[in-house]
């Protein structure tokens, strides 16, 4: 979308950040955001929770960019980029450079290639409003299915053995994307897998398409995910699952509102397994140095079933409500209110607060909402 309307919100937005605006220059950039404020959340049946929360609307991190020209319209460039918590310094992984780290090719007439850890080919991070940070987006929090369990928090794990979840970022990828021609772009990618086992060979594989036409943005994305080598049945020798994620979005952005949809499926390949389906809806509506956004997801399932064997009823419905006013381009005040409402069996969480147990169980109760609201400042350099 980066060749989109000179009045799009999104393209303006994403200008005034420096590691979306370095444009062609050659050289190293040093990039990134401080992002810093409270976080309060209360979950029905216990009580409430005030913490400090690092990146609540830009994740903390730091980055390097840098590009060579290497002559007929060739380029090289690379991408390193870390995770912190602003609030006590650690890094968010043991991994130094845990968001991206990779090296690749450019050509304004033959496309990028990218190898490394990078992107996933999906649809774009701005079809949610709050660009699916890992904190206060209830796209990340629902969308990626993260449901608590007897046995801890995991990804989509109601929906059977061996269920993923579509990877903001893949580690040992190798990325292509086209130029745009006609207002038609596409990428593709192909991941081993991360702990270089034979079983599965891959990690993540597929791509997606755009068509930009102003001021509507288009994509359709299908990638296969497979999990860890697990056991299917007694005795057989493990092997990994496949997940099959196709998903569509439209953006429309004319300069003075912007207004999302999208549809994802996930389906785990394996007959006693469920299925996710995910409906969004987001809007952004910005006016001078105040913006406000919201977003909704939908979380329906068929085929989850309980210990018993029996299918249950198994849903969640997310919203996520902010606003935000800009001190200067860099520097900003946000304040985020937002609530995860679980039906049936669901027991999604939010912000990383618990549900409650059972009585004298392990077992997160079900039928739980948690709400948070969180106010905080954000600065990129």
């Amino acid at each position: 979308m980066h060749q989109a309307h000179a009045d799009s919100y999104l393209m303006s937005r994403l200008a005034s950040l420096p590691e979306y605006s370095s444009g062609n220059s050659t050289g190293v950039r040093l990039y990134g955001s401080v992002d810093l404020g409270g976080l309060y959340t209360k979950a029905d049946h216990a009580s409430g929770n005030f913490q400090m929360q690092s990146g609540g609307m830009n994740t903390s991190k730091f980055g390097l960019y840098g590009q060579e020209d290497l002559g007929g319209g060739l380029r090289a460039e690379f991408k390193l980029e870390s995770g912190f918590l602003a609030d006590t310094g650690a890094m968010q992984s043991s991994a130094l450079f845990n968001r991206e780290s990779w090296v690749g090719l450019k050509s304004a007439e033959w496309g990028a290639v990218r190898l490394g850890n990078q992107i996933n080919a999906m649809l774009p991070l701005f079809i949610d409003p709050f660009g699916i940070v890992s904190t206060n987006s209830v796209y990340s929090w629902v969308g990626g299915g993260v449901v608590q369990s007897a046995k801890g928090v995991g990804y989509n794990t109601d929906l059977g053995i061996g269920a993923s979840s579509l990877p903001t970022r893949v580690p040992k990828a190798i990325t292509y994307t086209t130029p745009r021609f006609g207002g038609v772009s596409a990428q593709l990618i192909y991941a081993t897998n991360v702990a270089d086992t034979t079983n599965p060979k891959v990690a993540t594989q597929g791509g997606v398409v755009s068509y930009l036409t102003e001021p509507f943005y288009f994509a359709a994305s299908y990638n296969q995910v497979w999990s860890a080598p697990l056991a299917l049945t007694p005795g057989a020798a493990p092997s990994g699952v496949r997940t099959d994620i196709p998903a569509i979005g439209v953006v429309y952005d004319n300069g003075k509102i912007v207004l999302s949809t999208s549809y994802m499926l996930m389906a785990p390949k394996v007959a006693q397994d469920g299925i996710a389906r995910l409906t969004t809806f987001g809007a952004i509506l910005p006016s001078g140095r105040i913006t406000y956004r919201a977003s909704a997801i939908y979380r329906d399932t068929s085929g989850v079933r309980a210990s018993t064997g029996k299918e249950v009823h198994d849903a969640a419905l997310g919203i996520m409500l902010g606003t935000e006013y800009d001190l200067s381009r860099r520097t900003t005040l946000y304040v985020r209110l937002g609530t995860v409402r679980n039906y049936g069996t669901s027991t999604i969480i939010l912000n990383s607060t618990p549900l409650p147990f059972e009585v004298g169980k392990f077992n997160p109760q079900t039928g739980i909402a948690t709400k948070s609201l969180a106010l905080g400042m954000s600065h990129s350099f």
